[in-house]
């Protein structure tokens, strides 16, 4: 029982590892058309995002 509880935690631990700096490069993103183009992104106007070449 205690080693299934310790591999869930492990796991948990690892997922968010994982994720963090995907969360952290998401949130570094333009929010506006202007921000995009000055980072010399490309901007989605159906999605309203912007994506770094």
């Amino acid at each position: 029982m205690i080693s299934k509880v310790l591999s869930a935690a492990v796991m948990a631990g690892l997922l968010m590892a994982v994720s963090a700096p995907v969360v952290a490069y998401a949130a570094d993103a333009p929010k506006t058309k202007a921000a995009c183009k000055k980072a010399k992104g490309t901007w989605d106007k159906k999605t309203k995002t912007c994506t770094m070449k």
